[in-house]
Order: C-alpha cells, then structure tokens, then sequence
C-alpha cells in the first residue's frame, strides 16, 4: 500500500512536466512567428523600395521606426498586408528641411514638365530626357547625404499583365537612374522601383489618361 501511495506524487510531477512542455511550445512558436513576421515585413518594405527602417514585432504588431516624415501611410499599406500582421505602428522621424526642399523643387519641375515615354516601352520621348536633365541638376545642388527612389510607372493597357506592368514600369525607372547616373548623380545613391499600373494619377484608357500615367517620380529618401 506504501509502494502505491509513494507512487501518488507522480501524478503532478507528470502535470507540471506536461504544462512545462506546453509553455515552451507556445514560447517557440510565439518567437518564430515575430521572426517570420519580422522577415516578411522587412522584405516587403525592401521590395517597395522603402530603405530600411527599424523593424520590431510584438506578437502580431509590428512597429516600424525611422520611417521618413511623410511616408507613414506608404509604410503602414506596405506592412499592412503583410498576412499574419494585425496592426502597425509607424514612427516617422522628423522631417529633414533640406530633403523637403529638394523633394518640392523635384515636384515642381515634375509638374511643369513631366518625364514621359513612348508607348509600350522604356525609351524616353525627348521632352522627357530634357525632364530628367533638369531634375539632375536639381539632385546635384542636394547634400550627398540625400537618397532618391526613382519610381516607375505604367498607364493600365487591358493586354498587359499585372506581373509585365512591374516589369516595364521598373525598367522605365531603371532608364531614368541610368541618365540620372550618367549626368553625375551617384549610383549608389539612387534605388529604383516599378509600381506597375496600381498607382494612376488619372481613370480610363482615353489617350490622356494614358500619356499621364506612362511616367516616372522621384522621391527623397
């Protein structure tokens, strides 16, 4: 009778064992899904040509810091749907007075003459080589210590694919840095991106809409 009662103490040995165990597991998936979250969202930050920022996850909640000031709602799309993210909170950093200059001098040339290109392809018509020109000079007058994203865009054609979109609209960035580059601004201080046709700036397939769409924008990062 002894021999069973002394066996009696195994019985919550065996449950704190089990929730112990428990724990764990809970701990190590809790951990690997900030990391994976972490990952993905760095990455889709990364791939939206976003440089990057300070990344940090609680649970479900990512937080992002450094984010450049008036870039909060691009950063909080981009995260956003990252799948498995509940929430995001962004904290932008205070706003350089010399990127606002130059972001509004870049702005103001884009407005009077914008850069353009033929249809259905990467090739600059020449009042967009002169657009770039200009911006160019605008980016050499900036601190070095300036970034600038050079973002594609397509007009949206019924005959071209989501995937082919990206793919013209990046290279058309590619070929403006490439000029940009080529007019003395540092390579290593411009990253490209293609948007495709998600971001238009005017609706229809009218010649009009199409001609304003088919452009590319600079950004100060």
């Amino acid at each position: 009778m002894a021999g069973k009662n002394g066996r009696f103490w195994l019985i919550p040995l065996a449950f704190a064992v089990s929730g112990l165990l428990a724990f764990g597991a809970t701990w190590a998936t809790a951990d690997r899904i900030e990391h994976d979250l972490q990952g993905e969202a760095q990455t889709a930050l990364r791939d939206a040509g976003v440089a990057a920022p300070d990344v940090t996850i609680d649970g479900r909640d990512v937080t992002v810091a450094d984010v450049p000031k008036g870039h909060g709602d691009r950063v909080r799309g981009v995260v956003g749907d990252v799948e498995g993210v509940r929430a995001v909170d962004v904290q932008e950093t205070k706003a350089d007075p010399a990127a606002v200059r130059t972001q509004q001098a870049i702005d103001g040339a884009l407005r009077r003459s914008p850069i353009r290109f033929a249809p259905y392809g990467d090739e600059l018509t020449g009042a967009g080589r002169r657009a770039v020109t200009h911006v160019a000079d605008i980016l050499r007058s900036a601190p070095t210590t300036l970034r600038f994203e050079v973002a594609g865009h397509v007009a949206k054609v019924p005959n071209l694919d989501g995937d082919e979109a990206r793919a013209l609209s990046r290279e058309r960035a590619d070929a403006v840095a490439t000029q940009l580059a080529d007019a003395g601004i540092s390579r290593d201080r411009l990253t490209t991106v293609g948007h495709g046709d998600t971001r238009p700036v005017a609706d229809g397939y009218d010649a009009k809409s199409d001609r304003v769409n088919r452009r590319v924008e600079i950004h100060v990062r």
